[in-house]
């Protein structure tokens, strides 16, 4: 996008985004960068589309895949677009050339649609963490974790690089920041992947042998060693990653191996390598999976699982291998930027390389990762010009997972005795499959494709006089193939599931560790530490979990009464939210506290103290805790902050207590890591913001009134009064304000 582009398409973009996001989520904020983020994918996207899909036609297929419900909002003609098509076709015009006003429309839907998308998938992302913001890094990786978003995020990239590093589709031009990042994202995805091979896989199916473990040692070798390792690596570098005096340093990566180095942990690659390629590896496989509690126990689960055990798992099983050559190269990369620790990360590549010097690469599947972000592609597989070289292709992809040949079956008659074949030239991609016939030596023509979305696998299937054969099942037809070999055909269906069931397999995962999670229970600091914890006592809180009130919009309990300390830990709960609660509370804590008294007790909810013994607790646990504890408080406090500032700024800089310099204090004392780094910025910005306006007396005025105004307009608001006593606070009840004239405090 040119410069003097740019700002008209933020001015396009931005207004739609935040329109959207508002109307679809009024509770939560979009910060800045993540909607600037938004508006580079979405110019992405659109880049994506007029360079793959020039015609309507081909658009429309597009989207009829990708987005049906789009189908419906183009038929709604007067519906009202959140991107202007005016602008839009104008600087389509400026930018990419003329195209037709049938194809703005569709353009328009489209990315509404890819906004919409991304907005959903952002809010339940950070919802899931108990954050009430979005950020530039949440939005990178929901849009990394989307099927649809990482095509066009890959072919972006396609269409701007010309060459791949190497077989792992590390990208050459990275910087060392962004392949730093990259690395550390592609380690999560690994461990997603060790994840799936021990809990989906390999647990299950252990307890049948729990009296010779040692057949799924064969089988699946130490996977709990190299789960081990990679989540201790994956914390050491989130470690490096915090422990940065400033975030624009760089990560080292140099004293994350050497830890491992030193105590020779990367040893277990050795041990698993040996394991998985074997001579008799795949014999045992099969041992494991004809044993009759293994049978009966398959039999109980789709056809879509057992043939994963019998086809994919193997491949599957090859991933820790692969990503092992990943360090190397990984390494090899890192250390040719002169900002990197270059004679460290050498030395690290050397011992690393004593360890892969046994692997054979013939006898390696191709990496098959379930979460990896792009597709695999085979060892010698380059970008193809199928155009020049295939006569009538008209497919866009252009870098495929298979290229090889099988003989495509018909039977012509309902009795199967009249059949036919034809040799076929097969070309497979993430969600196509072409079928070429060949002129001549060199020369080929395209014949049909075979759409890879809701298909099925038939691999028993038997014709008479052809080996090898399986069926492809799809909505509108049947195919029957035959591969030239066993092997040939072990790999065409090894590939054809990995596409069917990779989301599969996935959401297989995610719910395994939903209710892991949900049988672990949530650590808590120890009470007589942080007083924020205490169990509700009737001398603490009074608690109505069902109100009368049936026209009342608030939660399913109303907090009667209660002390300020068990106030403040409902207003920054780290499970329940209410909005209307920090309003009222904002509106009336003056009644019973002083802002010191307030700064104060805020100040030690986010102090949080671990657990008591927290060295007898595991990894996870303690990771849970600071994940669903720690930081939704944390957040919720600056949260509260950020509405007293925004809405009840008087109340801070003119009390006698210097309130706002210690708020300033304290906020300036969060590190600069981590999300709170955002927040706590966006804070300090608006007290500067907020202090300029309270020098203009006819600001500070208007403000004055705009606060007087909202407390005296409050209709069906809740209201906690609470009186103290030397000992307590007496719970009174709630005064409800329905009438705009009643005072807003009232003595019962």
């Amino acid at each position: 996008m040119s410069n003097n582009l740019s700002a008209q398409w933020e001015k396009l973009l931005r207004p739609g985004i935040l329109t959207l996001f508002y109307r679809e989520y009024p509770l939560m904020e979009l910060y800045d960068d993540a909607c600037q983020r938004i508006q580079e994918f979405l110019y992405k996207i659109l880049r994506f589309l007029l360079r793959q899909y020039p015609h309507r036609a081909e658009l429309e297929q597009w989207l009829y895949i990708n987005y049906p419900e789009a189908q419906y909002a183009l038929n709604r003609s007067s519906r009202k677009r959140i991107f202007s098509i005016d602008q839009l076709q104008t600087l389509i015009h400026k930018e990419f050339g003329i195209h037709n006003e049938m194809d703005i429309n569709y353009l328009a839907t489209t990315l509404e649609h890819c906004t919409k998308d991304v907005l959903k998938l952002a809010h339940d992302y950070v919802n899931r963490l108990g954050k009430n913001e979005i950020i530039a890094n949440d939005i990178d990786l929901v849009m990394n974790a989307d099927t649809i978003f990482v095509e066009i995020l890959r072919s972006d990239l396609n269409s701007t690089t010309n060459t791949s590093s190497s077989n792992y589709n590390i990208d050459t031009t990275m910087s060392y920041n962004e392949l730093i990042r990259h690395f550390i994202i592609t380690e999560t995805q690994y461990k997603d992947d060790l994840e799936l091979l021990i809990k989906f896989f390999r647990n299950p199916i252990r307890k049948f042998f729990h009296d010779n473990l040692q057949i799924i040692e064969i089988v699946f070798g130490c996977l709990d060693d190299i789960y081990e390792l990679t989540t201790r690596f994956l914390s050491d570098l989130e470690d490096a990653k915090e422990m940065r005096d400033d975030i624009t340093k760089n990560i080292s990566l140099y004293e994350p191996f050497q830890n491992f180095i030193e105590g020779n942990e990367f040893e277990c690659y050795t041990k698993y390598t040996q394991t998985i390629l074997a001579t008799d590896h795949i014999d045992q496989l099969k041992k494991m999976l004809n044993n009759e509690q293994i049978k009966q126990y398959l039999e109980l689960k789709s056809d879509q699982i057992k043939e994963t055990y019998r086809y994919l798992l193997p491949a599957l099983l090859h991933i820790p291998i692969h990503h092992f050559q990943q360090y190397l190269i990984y390494l090899e990369k890192l250390a040719l930027f002169p900002e990197s620790e270059s004679a460290q990360l050498t030395d690290v590549l050397s011992v690393l390389r004593q360890n892969s010097y046994h692997i054979k690469r013939p006898k390696l599947y191709m990496n098959l990762s379930i979460h990896a972000f792009s597709m695999p592609k085979l060892n010698d597989n380059k970008k193809n010009n199928w155009k020049n070289s295939i006569e009538n292709w008209d497919i866009k992809e252009s870098i495929s997972l298979f290229d090889s040949y099988l003989k495509h079956i018909v039977i012509q008659n309902s009795s199967s005795t009249l059949i036919t074949n034809v040799d076929r030239r097969a070309i497979l991609f993430s969600t196509i499959l072409c079928l070429c016939k060949n002129l001549s030596n060199d020369k080929w023509k395209f014949k049909e494709k075979i759409w890879l979305r809701k298909f099925n696998i038939n691999d028993q299937i038997i014709i008479p006089d052809h080996e090898h054969v399986f069926e492809i099942k799809c909505d509108e037809k049947n195919y029957i193939l035959a591969a030239r070999s066993e092997q040939d055909k072990f790999q065409w269906l090894c590939l054809l599931m990995y596409i069917r069931n990779k989301s599969i397999l996935q959401r297989e995962l995610y719910n395994i560790l939903i209710n892991e999670d949900a049988q672990q229970v949530l650590l808590t600091p120890d009470p007589s530490r942080y007083k924020f914890c205490a169990p509700n006592l009737p001398t603490n809180i009074l608690i109505d979990y069902q109100t009368n009130d049936k026209s009342s919009s608030s939660s399913s309990f109303i907090i009667r009464g209660a002390t300020i300390e068990k106030l403040i830990e409902h207003l920054t709960h780290h499970q329940l939210l209410h909005p209307r609660f920090v309003k009222s509370f904002l509106m009336t804590y003056k009644s019973y506290c002083t802002p010191l008294e307030l700064l104060n007790l805020l100040i030690e909810r986010y102090n949080i103290p671990e657990p008591a013994s927290a060295y007898l607790y595991t990894e996870q646990q303690l990771k849970k805790f600071r994940k669903e504890y720690i930081q939704p408080i944390k957040l919720r406090v600056l949260n509260v902050i950020r509405q007293w500032v925004d809405k009840y700024f008087n109340d801070l800089i003119e009390s006698n207590d210097h309130v706002l310099e210690q708020l300033q204090t304290f906020l300036q004392s969060i590190p600069d890591t981590g999300g709170l780094y955002q927040f706590k910025t966006s804070i300090l910005k608006l007290i500067d913001k907020q202090t300029i306006d309270y020098q203009d007396p006819s600001k500070k005025n208007q403000q004055q009134d705009l606060i007087t105004d909202e407390r005296d307009q409050i209709e069906d608001l809740d209201v906690f009064l609470i009186l103290k006593t030397k000992k307590c606070l007496i719970p009174l009840k709630i005064h409800r304000i329905s009438s705009n004239r009643e005072k807003l405090l009232r003595l019962c």
